[in-house]
């Protein structure tokens, strides 16, 4: 008698994703990997952080504009500070692009 049931078909189908990536050479996506899908997903990231860190700062600019009365500065130093955040934000992503997230080649 079988002591277990039924193979379970996700099961199977793991086994052979993982048959099928040892036969193309691939482990998986490696940590800071830049090539193909990898430079689409870090060039999207840079640039989604950089307009969003410049929504912010006009937006800020434009409420503070709004309640004190200063228009245009408010905007125009929201500006400047969200370009400025926004390419600190780049800076960060490019310098720990090379870098495991795990720290485990340390030591």
């Amino acid at each position: 008698m079988s002591e277990s049931g039924p193979p379970d078909p996700l099961q199977r189908l793991g086994e052979q994703i993982d048959e099928a990536r040892l036969r193309a050479g691939e482990g998986g996506p490696k940590a800071g990997d830049v090539t193909s899908g990898g430079a689409l997903g870090f060039g999207l990231r840079v640039s989604i952080e950089m307009v969003s860190a410049l929504v912010v700062g006009v937006g800020l600019g434009w409420l503070a504009d709004h309640f004190a009365g200063t228009r245009p500065w408010g905007i125009i130093a929201g500006f400047l500070l969200g370009s400025a955040a926004g390419f600190v934000n780049v800076f960060r992503a490019v310098q720990g692009m090379g870098k495991s997230p795990s720290g485990a080649g340390r030591g």
